[in-house]
């Protein structure tokens, strides 16, 4: 059984490798959950709010469309593999900056962010560690500051052998839906008030993908 550095150095190694074949695959892809969420959440935010996506990618196409807001978002993203960020760096040269690393060494001071977005990534943390980030980001958000994510569906650790290509393995973990509820609930989080808890199929290629949608707002 790999270990849980074991995991994380495959997963930077596998974003790596994989940097311009994920961008080709997810960049072009037509409307999506994530990008309807987007657009609600920028409608909440206020004029030049601080942001920090979470597993920001290449920048395509959630940076972009948050940086290049008429609002002026002050965009900071993140993301676990160097190569992603090279393309993030490029793609989106106006974002506010680029952190390369794992998003649960992160440090940001208490309640200097006014959103903190994640998608497709935070199931790639142990299922253990996916709480330890979400009280992390509590802690991150200001008065009245929202945290946008989708969350795998299925419960356990997952091992895909062959990602993208022959030599990548890639790993990702879920608590299962009710699992995540669980978390919201915590009396550490009692501060967040969920406005969206919604299972949605995104359809990718011929493939149908389920994932779990949560928006909450941290109480004002």
């Amino acid at each position: 059984m790999s270990t849980v550095l074991e995991k994380k150095a495959a997963i930077e190694k596998g974003y790596d490798t994989i940097a311009n074949e994920y961008l080709a695959w997810s960049g072009p892809r037509p409307t999506t959950t994530r990008m309807e969420y987007i657009a609600e959440l920028m409608n909440k935010l206020p004029a030049k709010a601080e942001i920090l996506e979470l597993g920001c990618g290449a920048g395509v196409p959630a940076t972009q469309v948050l940086v290049s807001h008429e609002k002026e978002f002050a965009v900071t993203g993140n993301d676990i593999s160097a190569a992603q960020i090279a393309l993030a760096k490029e793609h989106v040269p106006k974002a506010k900056a680029f952190i390369q690393g794992d998003m649960l060494g992160l440090e940001f001071p208490a309640a200097s962010l006014d959103a903190v977005l994640a998608f497709y990534s935070i199931f790639h943390l142990p299922a253990e560690e996916q709480g330890k980030m979400i009280e992390k980001i509590y802690g991150w958000l200001k008065p009245g500051g929202w945290f946008l994510c989708n969350f795998g569906v299925e419960e356990g650790d997952i091992k895909r052998e062959g990602w993208f290509k022959p030599e990548v393995t890639m790993y990702s973990s879920g608590l299962g839906v009710e699992g995540t509820r669980e978390v919201f609930k915590q009396e550490k989080l009692a501060g967040f008030k969920v406005v969206v808890d919604n299972v949605a199929v995104e359809t990718v290629g011929r493939f149908e993908e389920r994932f779990h949608w949560i928006m909450a707002q941290k109480e004002a």
